[in-house]
């Protein structure tokens, strides 16, 4: 298995942080907490269940739309991955390939990688857990793309056939 790319996924955070660190009004429609505080590392479970909410509804909202509550959800997700215990998403170096230069495809692929590791605390499979991820990106991808992504439509049909762990699988082996 390759090893994840610390330094740019510190740099890739920073990206993310930035994009989604501008203030953003809460939509009604946005399960983003009003206020949270992650001031312990207890904080942290509190939002469990919102973080899961937060990336489906990510997933499911257009990338043209809601881009207030959009920043909002990606600074709430980023903020709370940084410190929760119950997640370590290591990004692989195949998926900065994928999507280059776009942080909202890094928050979707960390968040689905996240909410996965939620739903299932026993999972040590990082070919499960990142297969998760991208299926994040696809699946909004799949909602609106501003931007044709010829990679990411030569992994559509690898998920519909259900071949993608075993394309991860290669690309974590290097």
């Amino acid at each position: 298995m390759t090893k994840p790319f610390t330094s740019l996924l510190s740099g890739s955070l920073l990206v993310a942080l930035s994009l989604v660190a501008a203030p953003a009004a809460q939509a009604q429609q946005s399960p983003v907490p009003t206020s949270y505080s992650f001031a312990t590392k207890d904080d942290y479970a509190k939002y469990d269940q919102q973080v899961i909410e937060t990336v489906s509804w990510l997933e499911k909202t257009p990338a043209n739309q809601q881009a207030e509550q959009r920043q909002a959800a990606g600074r709430f997700l980023i903020e709370w991955m940084t410190g929760s215990p119950a997640v370590a998403v290591q990004l692989q170096p195949y998926f900065l390939d994928l999507c280059p230069k776009n942080p909202e495809a890094l928050v979707l692929f960390m968040g689905g990688w996240s909410r996965y590791q939620l739903q299932h605390p026993e999972a040590k499979d990082a070919v499960a857990m990142n297969v998760e991820g991208l299926k994040a990106v696809l699946q909004s991808y799949q909602t609106y793309h501003a931007k044709t992504n010829k990679k990411l439509e030569a992994l559509q049909p690898l998920q519909a056939n259900g071949t993608l762990p075993q394309w991860v699988e290669k690309q974590l082996k290097g």
